[in-house]
């Protein structure tokens, strides 16, 4: 029988997590496992991460959130900004009607003619 020998430290397996790696290759995040780094099955890390040392142990990923500060922007972040108060000047809505007469359309003149179809 042959037997293979793997010798793991602590601060491996940590140092392992804390760059992304998971125990499992189930749930590899795209950084790695324990698992698959050290060709160990499901039952051996389950008996590795029992050790007193490693039994919190959890993997640690960083995610970076890019924030686009290039751009000029010409109001102060400082400045609260309120948005819906302005007050918006409603223009008329111009139809034009099977006669090809221009009829406002905000009006009830338009709501008589169109009644009148």
């Amino acid at each position: 029988m042959a037997i293979n020998k793997v010798e793991l430290t602590v601060s491996q397996i940590i140092n392992d997590l804390n760059s992304g790696l998971t125990w499992l290759k189930k749930d590899d995040l795209g950084y790695g496992s324990i698992e698959t780094k050290y060709g160990a099955n499901p039952l051996q890390i389950a008996t590795i991460r029992k050790h007193p040392a490693l039994k919190n142990a959890e993997t640690n990923i960083t995610i970076f959130d890019i924030i686009d500060d290039t751009k000029n922007d010409n109001s102060s972040s400082s400045e609260p900004r309120t948005i819906g108060t302005t007050s918006k000047v409603e223009q008329p809505v111009v139809s034009v009607d099977d006669n090809h007469t221009r009829v406002d359309v905000n009006t009830n003149e338009a709501a008589d003619i169109f009644a009148n179809l």
